[in-house]
């Protein structure tokens, strides 16, 4: 088998905003560093901190399947929610970023039954290249 079951890994459930996933933004290694695993496997969807959100209630369900199969595939340690701000698949402010990731990265870590760690990070705007990372939530 290619994967070594030794390795820490973290699923991140993240935007697919172009922006965060440039090459100098290093988001991968990032959310690795946040998580205190090495690897990590993402879930790419607009806004994912605006999934509890009634009229997301499909794209919800299928993040968590993804999440799922990926955390179970890959026996991952962690589990990561990562909003960012001005974001346009979840157009709201700043705090309510991180008041929406908690409640989702809390929701997440319910319905999975996940017994590792679940973050709610917020990638921080200071450039379309520059981003900073913060953890306001660990479930």
């Amino acid at each position: 088998m290619f994967w070594n079951r030794r390795k820490k890994l973290a699923v991140a459930m993240t935007c697919a905003d172009w922006r965060l996933h440039q090459r100098v933004v290093d988001f991968n290694a990032r959310i690795g560093r946040a998580t205190g695993t090495g690897e990590v496997d993402l879930v790419a969807l607009p806004g994912p901190d605006g999934l509890l959100k009634p009229e997301r209630a499909g794209e919800w369900d299928a993040a968590k399947g993804q999440v799922k199969l990926l955390a179970d595939a890959h026996h991952a340690s962690a589990i990561a929610v990562v909003a960012h701000q001005r974001c346009a698949g979840h157009p709201v402010s700043d705090g309510e970023h991180d008041h929406d990731v908690q409640a989702v990265a809390k929701a997440l870590k319910e319905s999975l039954g996940f017994s590792g760690p679940v973050y709610a990070l917020v990638a921080t705007y200071k450039s379309d290249r520059n981003w900073g990372l913060k953890e306001v939530g660990r479930f």
